[in-house]
């Protein structure tokens, strides 16, 4: 439900599909910024790149381990997810 200072809660969001946009945005900033705190901290990441999960260290070099087995789609940059 919407709420009297104008703001919505996470399950009015949830539960209104034209506000589903807002929740897509909160992911890429929260991840954004996690993947910034961790190369920062030179951290590795660890994501997937297209049918593979990759580690990809502080200093560039990037390390295969693992593969995404039928997997019902392929993951790709920049990808846009729509939600049902």
């Amino acid at each position: 439900m919407s709420q009297s200072d104008g703001t919505k809660t996470l399950k009015y969001i949830e539960d209104t599909p034209k506000d589903h946009g807002q929740l897509v945005k909160a992911a890429v900033r929260g991840v954004s910024r996690a993947i910034a705190s961790a190369k920062e901290a030179r951290l590795y990441i660890t994501c997937a790149k297209g049918p593979e999960i990759v580690r990809e260290h502080p200093n560039g070099k990037i390390e295969v381990i693992g593969r995404l087995n039928n997997s019902p789609a392929t993951i790709g940059q920049d990808t846009k997810l729509i939600l049902d």
